[in-house]
């Protein structure tokens, strides 16, 4: 038996296994939504790859949540990140029922520790990728949360799935995005449908990358997944046309690079074995950075 049909067939009777104990799924919106060819294999590339560890993880008993985060934050920030993610959008007040919206949910990581912060909040998060989707409602059916975060399979720039969200969910006191809109192509209309989702008064938190004079955009699309990136200017433009009427931008670029090496150096220190592929995609995330300038930072729009 070859390796690929070897794979298939492991990775066959781990989903089986996966979903006979945990029945959540994400929340489909319309049919035409498809699972998505990723152009980062950093989850679902091998035995060793995130996705593939989450999902041993949900089947050990007790859940080792300590383990799982192990697996579900690999950013710069890690799980503080979630906690400067509500300081950043003012909605850091315990007793508060706030209504956040996930614009990119991933595996739901921050809204997990969010929602440890905030007890009496609720959480919506939206996840193109069904794969990822699926897997986070697992994971927060595994936490019990699922009473308090709510996952959609829906596309970001699409108008007709955000206006569903929107008529079953309502507005939201805040919304954020973290390392998502990177990826899509027409920018604007995501901004739009989500300052229509957001409350009077309320922030969008938009962890994004942006490019400058000289952003290698080539080695952005091909190496890191950008689409379309713009400049500091361009996506204040955009802000202003979707209707948010004050931005501020903290530049983040000289934090990733250091963080991106970083990574890059204890992940290839690791003895035992380890995703060939993560380990490819850390080495373009620290050159990107490093060598072929890329540069971004958090965006904070207001709508008043």
């Amino acid at each position: 038996m070859g390796y690929e049909c070897e794979f298939k067939n492991l990775d066959i009777d781990l989903e089986l296994q996966l979903q006979n104990k945990w029945l959540a799924n994400s929340i489909p919106i319309h049919s035409d939504i498809l699972d998505i060819k990723e152009k980062m294999p950093l989850y679902h590339d091998d035995k060793y790859s995130n996705y593939w560890n989450i999902r041993e993880i949900l089947l050990t008993e007790p859940l080792n949540y300590f383990r799982l985060k192990e697996f579900l934050y690999m950013r710069y920030g890690g799980d503080e990140l979630a906690k400067k993610t509500l300081e950043d959008m003012n909605t850091l007040d315990p007793s508060q029922s706030y209504r956040i919206l996930n614009a990119g949910s991933g595996f739901g990581s921050d809204m997990i520790e969010q929602a440890k912060i905030l007890p009496n909040a609720k959480f919506c998060g939206i996840e193109f990728n069904k794969r990822y989707a699926d897997l986070s409602a697992k994971i927060i059916q595994a936490l019990g949360l699922e009473d308090r975060i709510k996952i959609y399979n829906a596309n970001l720039a699409e108008p007709n799935h955000m206006k569903e969200i929107q008529n079953r969910e309502g507005i939201f006191d805040a919304a954020y995005s973290n390392l998502v809109i990177l990826h899509i192509d027409n920018k604007s209309i995501v901004y739009h449908l989500i300052f229509e989702m957001l409350k009077k008064g309320g922030i969008f938190r938009n962890e994004d990358y942006i490019k400058q004079n000289k952003t290698d955009l080539k080695f952005a699309a091909e190496k890191i997944g950008c689409q379309n990136l713009k400049t500091l200017g361009e996506m204040i433009k955009i802000a202003e046309k979707a209707g948010f009427n004050k931005s501020h931008y903290i530049d983040l670029t000289e934090n990733w690079k250091e963080f991106t090496l970083q990574r890059l150096s204890e992940y290839s220190k690791i003895n035992q074995k380890i995703s060939k592929k993560k380990e490819v995609f850390f080495k373009d995330a620290a050159d990107y950075f490093s060598e072929y300038f890329g540069c971004g930072g958090v965006f904070k729009h207001v709508k008043e």
